[in-house]
């Protein structure tokens, strides 16, 4: 009797320990943006032991912060979640979880997946998590003023919050750096003070300046932060992005930051936004101040007090940049300044087959020829829109080695060293290996 009962024992926990691998994803369904949200992971593991290693990617505009990780080792980086284990733990079931963090910039709706790998039988297998849907919900609200007048202010025909941080829209220099450009208005606050901003994958940043703040950097978020804010009401601070590594060319260039204060010993968040404006000569005196009164205290004669400055238009820089922030103006209903007559717009409607073209640049305004003609581009250049930047490429080859090879004269020749091959289906942008399977033709390296 006692022999059947130790068999069926051992029968029961082989069993047990010899269960398929397999993961459950556990997460809200909607958040709401500048908030967070729990990500929880349950992994059932069979009988594995030794490496394994759960990833899992996020979109651009979130981040992550480990919570429980099982004794596994956490980082986020290029928009990776990771969790590894040199050892996976020896219970059963190994739940981990993190908090991701929604840019305030972010909306709509965003899939999440997953997948964890280990090794069994000395081979590498994976078991893939079943994907779920999030929808967050855009933050409409930004600081405003308690009850009564309500001050307001313009800069170059921007409106401005009497509390408020915007973004010029970054622009490429001539070392082929990306400059960042930060307008603070804070009024009569003097305490504590942060911009954070998320950049995107591919860069690394420094300050160019930080107006006595202290500058961080790590895992693509930029951080100033002040105990006590400048005296000034207004001031800039600013940052380059450097290129390192390869940057993804399917990922669009977005930059997601906010700006935190206190005030009446409580911390306030408001969002960064993008603008039309030139900070890189900043004069605190074209600012324009207008106060409002409330309803009550209007009368039918007066409705506003305003206090005028001196205004001054500042030219804004040309922004001729690969990898800017573009944003929806169709190039056709622009006014550029410069000879554009080469520049056509692509891709053709008549264009039939495969094409290859070699892209040369991408950024946010049109640019004239002659910026070109400096970098050494002698051949017409092409422009496109496309996932909304403005795309520039030159040539128009069949073949895509021959494509490849003008891509190598172009690195040998002119100053561009990230130029690259984009591909072509009746006109409209493929990758190059759709072209390449589509065609019947042989990569080339």
């Amino acid at each position: 009797m006692f022999r059947i009962i130790l068999f069926f024992s051992v029968l029961t926990v082989f069993n047990f320990f010899s269960s398929d691998v397999s993961i459950t994803l556990n997460m809200p369904t909607s958040a709401n943006a500048g908030e967070e949200f729990l990500v929880e992971v349950t992994i059932n593991k069979g009988n594995i032991e030794g490496f394994a290693r759960f990833e899992q990617s996020l979109p651009v505009g979130f981040t992550a912060v480990a919570r429980k990780t099982a004794n596994g080792n956490f980082r986020f980086e290029n928009q990776k979640v990771k969790i590894q284990w040199m050892q996976v733990p020896f219970d059963q079931q190994i739940v981990i979880s993190y908090a991701v963090q929604v840019g305030p910039t972010v909306s709509g709706n965003f899939n999440f997946g997953g997948k964890f790998s280990y090794v069994l039988n000395n081979a590498v297998q994976t078991a893939s998590v079943t994907s779920k849907s999030i929808t967050i919900i855009g933050d409409e609200t930004l600081a405003g003023t308690e009850a009564g007048a309500t001050t307001t202010y313009s800069y170059q025909n921007v409106s401005l919050k009497d509390v408020d941080c915007i973004r010029q829209k970054p622009y490429l220099n001539d070392n082929n750096e990306i400059i960042v450009n930060l307008l603070i208005n804070k009024g009569d606050l003097t305490g504590f003070g942060k911009v954070q901003e998320q950049i995107p994958a591919g860069y690394k940043a420094e300050s160019l300046r930080s107006k006595n703040s202290i500058f961080t950097f790590k895992n693509s978020i930029i951080k100033f932060l002040w105990m006590n804010m400048p005296n000034d009401p207004q001031f800039v601070v600013s940052y380059k992005l450097i290129p390192e590594g390869n940057i993804p060319d399917d990922e669009a260039f977005i930059i997601a930051g906010t700006f935190s204060y206190e005030e009446n010993k409580r911390t306030k968040t408001i969002n960064i936004a993008d603008r039309k404006v030139d900070l890189d000569n900043f004069k605190g005196d074209e600012l324009i101040a207008t106060t409002t009164k409330p309803k009550e205290q209007e009368n039918t004669t007066t409705q506003q007090e305003s206090t005028t400055k001196t205004s001054t238009v500042v030219t804004q820089p040309e922004e001729t940049a690969t990898n800017v922030v573009a944003d929806n103006t169709q190039p056709e209903t622009q006014t550029p300044s410069g000879n554009l007559s080469d520049i056509t717009y692509t891709p053709s409607p008549d264009q039939n087959g495969i094409a290859y073209r070699v892209q040369i640049a991408a950024g946010h305004n049109l640019v004239s020829e002659k910026y070109f003609k400096k970098l050494n581009i002698t051949d017409e250049v092409q422009i496109e829109i496309h996932q909304g930047w403005h795309k520039y490429t030159v040539g128009n080859f069949p073949i895509y080695r021959d494509a490849r090879d003008y891509r190598i004269y172009i690195w040998n020749n002119t100053p561009i060293h990230d130029a690259f091959v984009a591909a072509y289906n009746n006109g409209m942008r493929i990758t190059v290996q759709e072209a390449l399977m589509i065609a019947n033709q042989k990569w080339y390296k």
